[in-house]
């Protein structure tokens, strides 16, 4: 298990939100989309501190083995349990999920 990292901003812990991979290159006027699909993708893993919304970036195999195939999550406002970003309610309380 890896040290928790803080928040440089507000010093609480940050959460692991996803691994992703982020499409290098850009589009030009006269080729078009050709440079990205040359450049290839950037692995990283994507933190987020739940208090002031912070997102920080890491190399991707930094967080090898930790949770990457599972979804971001979200904690429940009424009862506070953590459950997957996209179910609709709470499944312990039936609180609706702020996000949808």
């Amino acid at each position: 298990m890896r040290e928790k990292l803080k928040c440089l901003r507000c010093g609480k812990t940050m959460e692991f939100l996803m691994r992703e991979n982020i499409q290098l290159g850009k589009t030009g006027w006269v080729l078009g989309d050709l440079g990205n699909l040359m450049a290839g993708a950037l692995d990283v893993a994507v933190l987020r501190c739940p208090g002031c919304g912070r997102l920080e970036f890491y190399q991707g195999d930094w967080m090898d083995g930790e949770r990457e195939d599972s979804l971001p999550q979200v904690a429940c406002p009424a009862c506070g349990v953590r459950y997957d970003f996209d179910y609709p309610k709470c499944p312990a309380c039936g609180a609706d999920n702020p996000n949808f």
